[in-house]
C-alpha cells in the first residue's frame, strides 16, 4: 500500500515547471488547487508528506506553508519553486521544511528526494511498532524496575526521534528529550545507547552533520549558512566537528559533492576510526 502524498498546486505563471509525476510511483498523490489552509485534508488523508509547488511564492502561499507547519508540526513540507534565491532558501529552511528544490527538479533531485523520505517514513514505522505483552517470567533491567509500568519498546524512544528531526537546528536536549519518552534520564541514556549504539547526544550531532552534507551538495551554500542552518551557531566549532565525523573539511566536502559521496559512509569511516 502506498503512502499518501499531498501536492499543492500554487503556481501561478508557470505551470508546467513542476509535475508530481515522478513521485506517483512511489507516493498516492492528491493533487490539491490553492487553500488557505489543508488541515482538513490532512486530516482527512493522513499524508506522510506534502509537497508545497511554487513558480514565484506568494506571500500568502509563503503563508499558507508556514501556518501548515505550525498546525501539523510532524508532517515533512517539501518546498519547489521555480525562483533561485539564497534568501527564499533560508527562509523555507528556518520555516522548518523537509527539503527544497529549485525547479526543474533532476534525476538526482528527485532520486536524493524519494531516497530521504523513504529513509525518515522507515524510520518512523519503525518507531510506531505497536505494543506487544511481555514475555511470561522476563527479567526486567533493575534500572527499569523503579518505572514500575515502563517496558523498553521501539516505540517508547519515538518521541525522542521527533523531537530531534523537529528541533536539531535549535538547542536539543538529553533532559527534555528524557521527559518526552517519559524516562528518567538514567534510564533514557541507558535506553537510548542499547537501541541505537550511540549516546542521545552523539545521535543529534550525527544528524546535524548529515544535514550539513545534505546543504553543502549545493554549489551555492556558503559554509557558514550552513552551520547554522545544521544547528551549529559557531561556523569553527561546526568545521571542526564536521571534519571530526567525515575526515573532510566542509569547503572540501562541498567540492566532491557531485561524485557518489555517502553522507553515511562518511560518518561510519571517520568519528568510528
Amino acid at each position: 500500500m502506498k503512502y499518501s502524498l499531498l501536492w499543492l498546486d500554487m503556481t501561478v505563471s508557470v505551470k508546467d515547471a513542476g509535475s508530481s509525476a515522478e513521485f506517483e510511483r512511489a507516493f498516492d498523490v492528491h493533487r490539491l488547487a490553492p487553500l488557505t489552509s489543508i488541515r482538513a485534508d490532512v486530516e482527512r488523508l493522513a499524508p506522510a508528506v506534502a509537497f508545497f509547488d511554487f513558480d514565484f511564492p506568494t506571500k500568502q502561499g509563503l503563508n499558507l506553508l508556514r501556518e501548515t507547519k505550525r498546525a501539523c508540526p510532524s508532517l515533512p513540507l517539501i518546498m519547489l519553486t521555480v525562483q533561485h534565491s539564497e534568501a527564499l532558501a533560508v527562509w523555507a529552511f528556518r520555516a522548518r521544511v523537509w527539503d527544497y528544490f529549485v525547479k526543474p527538479l533532476s534525476r538526482n533531485d528527485v532520486e536524493r528526494c524519494l531516497s530521504s523520505l523513504n529513509e525518515m517514513l522507515a524510520l518512523r514505522k519503525a518507531s510506531s511498532v505497536r505494543r506487544t505483552a511481555a514475555i511470561p517470567h522476563s527479567t526486567i533491567p533493575e534500572e527499569h524496575r523503579m518505572a514500575g509500568s515502563y517496558r523498553q519498546d521501539p516505540a517508547t524512544l519515538a518521541p525522542a526521534i521527533v523531537y530531534v528531526e523537529e528541533n536539531f537546528r535549535g538547542k536539543v536536549t538529553s533532559a527534555k528529550a528524557a521527559a518526552l519518552c517519559g524516562l528518567s534520564a538514567f534510564q533514557f541514556s541507558r535506553v537510548f545507547k542499547e537501541a541505537y549504539a550511540v549516546t542521545f547526544q552523539e545521535y543529534l550531532q550525527r544528524f546535524r552533520i548529515r544535514e550539513a552534507c545534505r546543504l553543502l551538495k549545493n554549489p551555492a551554500a556558503q559554509v557558514a549558512d550552513v552551520a547554522q542552518l545544521a544547528g551549529f551557531n559557531d561556523p569553527s566549532y561546526f568545521c571542526k566537528i564536521f571534519k571530526r565525523y567525515t575526515n573532510l573539511s566542509p569547503s572540501r566536502f562541498s567540492t566532491v559533492a557531485e561524485t557518489t559521496v555517502d553522507a553515511a559512509q562518511l560518518l561510519d569511516a571517520g568519528e568510528g576510526d
